[in-house]
């Protein structure tokens, strides 16, 4: 199994579509209708973001994919997510590093991140030195880390 990351392509954002669905469908089904009224916004922040857009490929086939933001003195990740045949296999922490590493060569000396308190994920943040600093007003915990 060999494993790329790579900055998205045009090509990638039906994968990262599809990736998105599956998510909110698995995660959270009572938020689809939203999520899709709001999709325009969303792949507006792709877009404006495609240089921070990553990609993950195992063997040639699309494995996952992450994207980040700039904010006021921090780098936002917005979105990380494995394809379901590829989970457990290094490709998050693989994606969530290339992240970090991207946001401290922008000068970003903080990171932060929100994630559902009942999501997997969470256990990979805090191996991965991140910090619980609140739960949001959504109910989404937010974690921090130093790049």
């Amino acid at each position: 199994m060999t494993l790329i990351l790579r900055q998205a392509h045009v090509t990638d954002l039906p994968s990262i579509y599809r990736g998105e669905q599956d998510y909110i469908r698995s995660w959270e089904p009572t938020h689809e209708d939203t999520w899709r009224l709001q999709l325009e916004r969303h792949l507006t922040r792709w877009v404006e973001n495609f240089d921070r857009l990553t990609v993950a490929i195992i063997d040639e086939q699309f494995a996952g994919y992450s994207l980040w933001t700039p904010e006021q003195d921090y780098a936002e990740l917005c979105t990380i997510n494995v394809s379901q045949v590829y989970r457990r296999n290094g490709v998050g922490l693989s994606l969530l590093n290339a992240y970090a590493a991207t946001a401290k060569q922008n000068g970003f000396a903080y990171l932060r991140l929100s994630v559902r308190p009942d999501n997997p994920a969470a256990l990979m943040y805090q191996r991965a030195g991140f910090s619980c600093m609140e739960t949001d007003s959504h109910g989404y915990l937010r974690y921090e880390r130093l790049s």
